[in-house]
């Protein structure tokens, strides 16, 4: 490798709730003509936290570049002619049905780890493959690392271990001679990693007043990134990992028997090893809720809550995080009702189970069968379709359809056969003559009907791209415009199902772009007719893909988040939900054995110590989300668990909870609460402490 650098260094920082290496962060901010830091986070949301500490303390943020790994790795490798063809997860699972169809030696070794019908297995192998992909990059040498460890297993820990292996390292090699060298982002940052070593120079020439990298609030170190940070650190950069308190300690241990140390590098791990049991929350005693079933611990946080604001402080000024924030948004949602609040959950838009979609997609089955039942007709009905403006006559139907109306057009028209009878949609049509002529369907439910027939008949059967957004951007406005208005006129005060349907319209319009770009690419490959079942097909592939968590704005909402997305906040009060075993920390899964994922995470070999460690493997991690969402509170915090689940299995208390100051509040200060609202002395005052 040219020596025309002078040696970088790697620097492992194990942060405290917050952390002195943020506080390091946010003081190295300052105006600058171009940016001298560039700072990788693992969310979308930590940089919008990292934005909004520095925007509170009216800091300048020119010399600071927030961006993400993939992101300076295609800069880098921007020009060095390496073919790049990075294929998203849609495009992935598509191959590999594809390759998983084949009879091969690699094929049958998976089948001995998963089953015989590899395509239906295809998201568990896809998972499988990702999991080598985080441990080795690829690398040849951690692949070997990696069956070392396989086989010092036992018996049949070992087969699993190797088959598994030896099936995902062969689709990898089918993938890169189908697609490209690089394809993912586990081979993208080693590619930029093995451009930059070769070339140390390319780091000046891409940022040319970039000296540092810094990784802020990371709770895993894969191979990839691993490699990234090695070559920058060997090109001259000042490279800062900024590690969370639970997961920190080991991969700053282990940093040095991954890093290949030359002369002139510095590998510091400052503050890398403490307590395994370090406090997530110092400087606040929290108050530790215990109520009997979940419902009844939505009920305690929402009093809580409730009491926090009826002393004056603002919505904003009270968080709410869980382990999951979607999986309480319901109960949380009622209970906090209850005492006129309103709540606004951080967290992704289940896409696919709005009525938006969900309308789309029986569009999409009705457009694309030649014929449907009663119920495949009137589907879209149910779901709220209204024609497109100007399609309808003023004021001829009330739009969207009542619940109501759709149930009589479904009885008028059903046949009394008890086989559902398919036709199509003019063999409906003339079986709504029928059943108009007979009396079965009222004059202004048929003229309905037939709109909505006029406008079926009206679709191409065989789409093109650009009839994606014809046939469905004129849906997505008569909604917003028609349906959206209704669903507000019958929603409670809190507004929770007009937030609801208009992220969901919002979506499906980004789903119509998304779905469009993928179906005229795989049009041109050969992958799929030109079917409205085959766009129906892409674009349950793509809304089931999550984009980045998105939020209800409600300036006048209580925010309920993930707590690691609480990494960097500040309010006053928190009230943390779930503390039970099993629910928060959740338990491991994965397709490899616990035999396996022990030796890694332990690192009791020189082989396995070369291995990164899968972040989902580790306890540790939800440590790391718990001192994200605790040490966000800077005056009170709560903490709430239940004693059995809705089944009424006993549910303990979690093992986290030993890292929390927390006083227990009693029965009768727990009822005071409900009944009275009033709150515990200490979440009254303020919360025994500040820091």
């Amino acid at each position: 490798m040219p020596d025309t650098t002078e040696g970088g260094s790697i620097r492992a920082v194990v942060g405290g709730v917050h952390g002195s290496d943020a506080d390091a962060l946010l003081g190295r901010a300052s105006r600058a003509p171009q940016p001298t830091e560039l700072v990788v986070t693992p969310e979308r949301l930590h940089r919008r936290n990292l934005k909004r500490r520095l925007a509170e303390h009216a800091t300048p943020r020119s010399s600071l570049r927030l961006t993400d790994a993939t992101t300076i790795a295609d800069d880098l490798l921007d020009g060095v002619g390496e073919p790049v063809d990075t294929i998203d997860r849609i495009d992935r699972l598509n191959h590999f049905e594809t390759l998983l169809q084949r009879k091969t030696e690699s094929n049958r070794r998976l089948r001995a780890a998963f089953g015989g019908d590899l395509p239906a297995r295809v998201e568990t192998i896809a998972a499988a493959h990702s999991r080598v992909g985080e441990l080795t990059g690829w690398a040849d040498d951690r692949l070997d690392d990696l069956s070392t460890v396989a086989d010092g297993l036992p018996g049949v820990d070992a087969r699993d271990t190797a088959d598994v292996v030896a099936g995902v390292r062969a689709l990898e090699d089918r993938l890169v001679e189908r697609v490209a060298p690089i394809h993912s982002r586990e081979t993208l940052l080693p590619a930029a990693a093995d451009a930059l070593r070769e070339n140390p120079g390319r780091w000046r020439e891409t940022f040319p007043a970039a000296e540092r990298l810094s990784v802020a609030g990371v709770s895993a170190v894969d191979a990839p990134l691993h490699d990234l940070l090695d070559a920058a650190a060997a090109a001259g950069v000042t490279v800062t990992v900024s590690l969370r308190p639970g997961t920190g300690p080991d991969i700053a241990e282990r940093l040095s028997d991954r890093l290949d140390v030359e002369p002139g590098r510095g590998v510091g791990t400052p503050g890398a090893r403490n307590d395994t049991e370090t406090a997530v929350a110092p400087g606040l005693d929290a108050a530790e809720f215990v109520a009997d079933t979940p419902e009844g611990e939505a009920r305690v946080a929402a009093a809580v809550v409730a009491g926090h604001l009826r002393n004056g402080v603002s919505p904003s000024d009270v968080l709410i995080v869980a382990r999951d924030a979607g999986e309480y948004e319901r109960s949380l949602r009622r209970a906090l009702g209850r005492h006129g609040a309103t709540l606004a959950v951080w967290a992704q838009l289940p896409a696919e189970r709005t009525v938006p979609y969900r309308q789309f997609a029986a569009v999409c089955e009705l457009l694309g069968n030649d014929g449907v039942d009663v119920e495949g007709l009137l589907e879209p009905l149910s779901f709220e379709w209204v024609p497109p403006q100007g399609d309808a006559e003023e004021g001829s139907t009330a739009w969207p359809l009542s619940a109501a109306r759709v149930g009589a057009l479904r009885a008028g028209l059903a046949d009394e056969s008890p086989d559902p009878t398919e036709r199509s949609v003019d063999g409906w049509a003339d079986r709504l003559d029928d059943a108009v002529d007979s009396g079965q369907v009222p004059g202004a439910d048929a003229a309905a009907l037939r709109t909505f027939l006029d406008w079926v008949r009206e679709q191409p059967t065989a789409p093109e791209p650009p009839d994606i957004h014809r046939t469905f951007e004129p849906l997505v406005e008569s909604g917003r415009e028609t349906a959206l208005p209704a669903v507000f006129a019958a929603d409670s005060d809190d507004l929770s199902r007009t937030s609801r349907y208009a992220r969901a319209l919002s979506r499906v319009e980004e789903l119509l772009t998304d779905t469009r770009a993928k179906y005229d690419e795989w049009l041109a490959a050969g992958d799929v007719p030109r079917s409205w079942l085959a766009v129906a097909d892409l674009a349950e592939r793509v809304v089931t893909t999550r984009p980045g968590r998105r939020e209800g704005a409600n300036a006048a909402a209580v925010d309920a988040i993930d707590a690691t997305d609480a990494w960097l906040r500040e309010v006053p009060h928190v009230v943390a939900v779930g503390l039970v075993d099993g629910v928060w920390p959740r338990r491991v899964e994965s397709v490899f054995p616990e035999a396996f994922r022990s030796a890694v995470v332990k690192g009791d070999s020189a082989a396995a110590r070369r291995l990164a460690v899968p972040g989902r493997w580790t306890a540790a991690r939800e440590v790391d989300h718990l001192a994200s969402g605790l040490g966000a509170a800077t005056e009170s915090l709560a903490v709430t668990r239940y004693r059995r689940d809705r089944e009424g299995t006993a549910m303990e208390r979690s093992p986290l909870l030993s890292r929390v100051s927390a006083d227990s509040v009693d029965e009768s200060a727990t009822q005071s609460l409900l009944t009275r609202g009033t709150l515990p002395d200490a979440l009254a005052a303020g919360g025994g402490g500040s820091r």
